[in-house]
């Protein structure tokens, strides 16, 4: 038997064709809106600062729905000096602006409040300007983790008998001479071209140095045995911004297989 359709029940017949139901609604797209935004991090000068040099990771921006309690928050790149958020429901929003870094917030931006976001639209936020001091300092110990000490003579104490240090801009392993002070008394220079050779620096000195421009360096220890390098160390600093100060200890590696040591 032949299969017959009718004109007026066409929407009736099988074999997957026919025409959509007149009742049946098809979704719409959620409304939604987005905000673009801009960004540059200065010195207290006014004059540029490239985020890693300040340590600067993260630009994080609070945002907060006039129309509701809580709020969200968008997260960019520092480097890339501009981002554009996720969809966000359309209204008025107040933005609170945080500069970060690995230990949480080193500066903020001034707010901006009642932001419309209309419908289907990207709104571009005023620019932002991030302020900071790109100095800080470092609090630095030598330790070749023997009971004794650094200087006593071994199997208890590292019997190191002088030290030599050297000190370099991660990014192009330029020289940073920078002029430490030891707890113990004395200071020492960094030379990278000629290290200045200091007595032993025992565990429980410390070396300070202060208004450190901001930056990630490399720093290279040696412990001599006589004239045998017999203990090194060559740690990445992140000197911080705003001041601060990075302590830390140096933990030196034992040439085990190198003669005199």
């Amino acid at each position: 038997m032949h299969r017959v359709c009718v004109l007026g029940l066409l929407a009736a017949c099988g074999g997957g064709g026919g025409f959509p139901d007149a009742n049946q609604k098809i979704d719409a797209a959620p409304p939604s809106a987005t905000f673009s935004l801009a960004w540059s991090v200065t010195d207290m000068a006014s004059s540029p600062v490239a985020c890693d040099k300040v340590g600067a990771i993260s630009v994080t921006v609070l945002a907060h729905n006039q129309a509701f309690d809580g709020g969200t928050s968008e997260v960019f790149t520092c480097g890339t000096g501009m981002g554009t958020s996720q969809k966000l429901p359309p209204g008025t929003w107040d933005f609170e602006f945080q500069l970060g870094n690995a230990a949480g917030v080193i500066a903020t931006a001034p707010g901006q409040h009642s932001v419309v976001l209309e419908n289907g639209e990207n709104t571009e936020l005023t620019p932002l300007t991030f302020t900071v001091d790109p100095t800080g300092g470092l609090a630095l110990s030598v330790a070749t983790g023997r009971v004794n000490g650094n200087c006593a003579a071994p199997p208890d104490g590292g019997g190191i008998t002088s030290t030599t240090i050297t000190l370099e801009h991660s990014s192009d392993q330029s020289c940073a001479p920078l002029t430490f002070s030891l707890s113990g008394g004395g200071t020492y220079t960094v030379d990278c071209a000629t290290p200045a050779v200091a007595p032993c620096i025992d565990s429980t000195e410390t070396l300070t140095v202060t208004s450190v421009p901001s930056d990630n360096y490399t720093i290279h220890v040696k412990g001599f045995v006589g004239s045998t390098p017999c203990w090194t160390n060559n740690d990445s600093l992140q000197v911080p911004s705003q001041a601060g100060t990075l302590t830390k200890t140096l933990n030196l590696a034992y040439a085990t297989t190198t003669p005199g040591c």
